[in-house]
């Protein structure tokens, strides 16, 4: 914990069954800067498990998959993290904290960022009053790419800053097809294959 108090880059201490037991100050920061606001800081997650935060099947199967995956042996995985005005690619490194005889009592995990670019280079943007963002289920956006979903056109989904710098308060985060498949691959196909010898 003094470790990751002391990094500069955001991080957060898991227990083993993936509940939040502290953020670090850079964590708080970003979150406050990228959209996230006050349910993303340590009041609304420290106890609370950080499946809990993630809708949709396959994206909760994927990070399941990788809590584990991170028990047992030191784990990077690269993706997404847009803000409004900027395109981020980060490095999720995650760790096993283990006692003294080697037993995992958490996971340590740590952002860094690889690259950053305007998020108008990267994607075309829209306006948040061009359309009805809200579809029957509310809001729904990629928590990767920070893409939303045009309820009236299901399979597409476009960046609209407005929505990444405030998200309404029910939206519902997941994982868009796209960032699956390009960032999440790995984790995806050993998730699916975890889930068809549970079927």
């Amino acid at each position: 914990m003094h470790r990751l108090a002391a990094d500069r880059d955001p991080g957060c201490l898991l227990d083993t069954d993936g509940a939040f037991l502290f953020v670090n100050d850079a964590w708080e920061r970003f979150a406050l800067t990228n959209g996230g606001g006050s349910r993303c800081t340590a009041s609304a997650l420290i106890g609370t498990r950080m499946l809990d935060h993630v809708t949709g099947d396959a994206p909760r199967r994927m990070l399941r998959q990788l809590l584990e995956r991170a028990l047992r042996a030191h784990v990077t995985q690269t993706s997404e993290c847009n803000g409004p005005d900027v395109a981020r690619l980060v490095a999720a490194q995650l760790e096993p904290v283990t006692t003294g005889g080697g037993a995992p009592v958490g996971i340590a995990v740590v952002y860094r960022v690889v690259r950053e670019r305007p998020i108008g280079d990267v994607y075309p943007l829209e306006d948040a009053t061009s359309r009805s963002w809200r579809g029957p289920a509310g809001l729904e956006q990629c928590s990767t790419c920070r893409r939303t979903r045009r309820p009236d056109v299901p399979d597409e989904w476009d960046l609209v800053p407005g929505l990444v710098a405030a998200p309404p308060r029910d939206t519902q985060f997941g994982c868009c097809p796209r960032c699956l498949a390009l960032h999440h691959g790995e984790t995806a196909a050993e998730a699916t294959r975890a889930s068809s010898r549970d079927a």
